[in-house]
C-alpha cells in the first residue's frame, strides 16, 4: 500500500498524504493516485462517466478500473458528474464498498473542489468574494438538471472556503468549495442560484463564448495536449463539449487508524488556479474538525 507523505493533521492523529500527481502510478488508461489492498484512489478525467450509464456507452472509470486493477467485483462508493474531473475512490468489492458507505453515512469523508466562476471587473470580484461562507438549499432533480426549490427537495450544504482571481483569464475567479452533501449537480445548481453559474456550464446559464463554443475549450484542449494520461481521448473529447472547469481536488477520510488525505497537488488539466487558493486548501485540510458520528455498536 502506498502511504505517501506524512504530516501533522492536528488532533486527529497522523495523516497519510497521497504523492503529487506527477509521481502517481499510471496503469493503462487510468491514473492511480493511491492503491491499497481494498481501495484505489484514481483520477477521473473530464468527459468520462463514473460508471456505465446504459445504452451504447461502454467506457467508464469503473470499467477501466475493473479491467486494469483486475478487480471484477469493483464498486463505486461515490460518483462525479461526467464533466467533473479529479479524485475518485473505487472499492475492490462489495465489502469494501459497504465500509465506505458507513464512512460516508457517519460523515467521515470531507471533499474539496476547485470551480471556475465568472468575475469580470473589480465589482464582480468583490461579489464573488462575498460567497465565502456556508450555503444551504433544497435541490430536486428535474430530468437532466437539478433545481433549487423552496421545499420538498433534498437538503444540500456546501461551504465556500476562499475565492481568488484566475491567473489565466481576467474574467474569471476560482472558488475553493467544501462539499458537505453529494447531491446531483449540487455545485453547479447552487452556484447558478447564487448568481455565479460555472464558466462554460451552458445547462445552468454559464458564460459561453462566440459561436456557441464553451468558454473553456481551448484551455481544456491545452491540458489534454500537454500530459493527461494517454488512452482517454474519447472520453475527454466528449467532455470538451461541456467546457466546465470543476475539479474534485482533495478527499479526507477519518478512520480509527488515522486520517487519510488524498490531495492532487498538481495536474496538467488544472489551469489558472492562484497559489493562494492552493494554500487555502492546505489550510482547510489541516484545520478540518470532523463532525463524524460515533460508530454504531455492533450486534
Amino acid at each position: 500500500m502506498n502511504r505517501g507523505d506524512r504530516s501533522n493533521p492536528g488532533e486527529h492523529g497522523r495523516a497519510r498524504h497521497a504523492p503529487h500527481s506527477v509521481a502517481a502510478q499510471r496503469a493503462g488508461e487510468i491514473e492511480i493516485i493511491r492503491l491499497g489492498e481494498d481501495e484505489a484512489v484514481l483520477f477521473k478525467p473530464a468527459g468520462l462517466s463514473s460508471e456505465r450509464s446504459g445504452g451504447r456507452e461502454l467506457d467508464s472509470l469503473l470499467s477501466r478500473a475493473t479491467a486494469r486493477l483486475a478487480w471484477p467485483e469493483a464498486r463505486l462508493p461515490h460518483r462525479l458528474d461526467r464533466p467533473t474531473r479529479g479524485v475518485m475512490v473505487v472499492a475492490r468489492d462489495a465489502a469494501a464498498a459497504a465500509r465506505h458507505g458507513r464512512e460516508l453515512t457517519s460523515h467521515r469523508w470531507t471533499k474539496w473542489y476547485f470551480a471556475r466562476i465568472p468575475a469580470a471587473g473589480s465589482a464582480a470580484i468583490t461579489r464573488a468574494s462575498e460567497l465565502v461562507g456556508p450555503h444551504r438549499a433544497y435541490l430536486r432533480r428535474d430530468g437532466e438538471r437539478a433545481r433549487v426549490v423552496r421545499s420538498g427537495g433534498d437538503p444540500s450544504r456546501l461551504s465556500v472556503c476562499a475565492v481568488a482571481p484566475a491567473t489565466d483569464d481576467a474574467r474569471d475567479c476560482h472558488a475553493l468549495i467544501r462539499l458537505d452533501t453529494g447531491r446531483f449537480h449540487q455545485i453547479r445548481a447552487m452556484f447558478a442560484e447564487l448568481g455565479f453559474p460555472l464558466v462554460g456550464d451552458e445547462l445552468y446559464g454559464g458564460r459561453v463564448d462566440r459561436h456557441g463554443a464553451p468558454a473553456r475549450d481551448s484551455r481544456i484542449e491545452h491540458g489534454i495536449t500537454h500530459g493527461i494520461t494517454h488512452g482517454i481521448t474519447h472520453g475527454i473529447t466528449h467532455g470538451i463539449t461541456h467546457g466546465i472547469d470543476l475539479e474534485s481536488v482533495a478527499l479526507r477520510i477519518e478512520r480509527a487508524s488515522g486520517v487519510l488525505v488524498d490531495r492532487l497537488r498538481s495536474h496538467p488539466s488544472r489551469l489558472g488556479v492562484a497559489v493562494q487558493l492552493e494554500h487555502a486548501l492546505d489550510e482547510a485540510i489541516r484545520t478540518t474538525v470532523s463532525d463524524a458520528k460515533p460508530d454504531a455498536p455492533q450486534a
